[in-house]
């Protein structure tokens, strides 16, 4: 009778038991030909100014993390983020390492140059070509692949603080 008990038992418990979901599927190649896309786009943006197209490669609570900088969050504080770096005068290159990809979210891994224009005014300095890394989240929405979370560095070690000025001499 324990055993048929048992048994019942198992039964029931294998029958409540629901089968694996399945993973989302590898959109890892199609991902990477759209993010690659959307990168030649922004590049082109970049050395033409267009700060709100380049907002609008980003999800609306994006967050993009610049080096030496606070993380800015939304896609209207993108734009105007971009409005600023944009005067620069330079020309952006950005080459995709890798991609994986998992139904709608994928996460890119790459190489970024920034070439100042000739003749264009630096920080004091700053070299005529940077580059560096870069590690960005991205999200599918209505069939387009937009930018969610985005964060670069250069390889090029922080420029120094600049010295603090000396004390004023007294006169007496």
């Amino acid at each position: 009778m324990r055993l048929a008990a048992s048994l019942a038992a198992a039964a029931l418990a294998l029958a409540a038991c629901k089968p694996a979901a399945s993973p989302p599927p590898d959109t890892s190649a199609a991902a990477r030909a759209a993010i690659e896309a959307s990168n030649a786009n922004w590049a082109r943006l970049t050395s033409t100014g267009h700060s709100d197209s380049i907002a609008d490669l980003h999800t609306a609570d994006a967050v993009i993390m610049p080096p030496n900088m606070a993380a800015v969050h939304g896609r209207d504080s993108i734009r105007g983020f971009f409005a600023v770096m944009n005067t620069m005068k330079g020309t952006l290159a950005l080459k995709t390492t890798s991609v994986w990809a998992s139904g709608d979210a994928a996460t890119e891994v790459g190489r970024w140059t920034y070439t100042w224009a000739a003749g264009a005014t630096r920080p004091p300095g700053m070299p005529a070509v940077d580059s560096g890394k870069y590690m960005a989240r991205w999200v599918q929405q209505n069939g387009k692949w937009l930018a969610a979370q985005d964060v670069w560095n250069s390889d090029l070690p922080a420029m120094p603080e600049p010295a603090p000025a000396a004390p004023a001499k007294k006169t007496r």
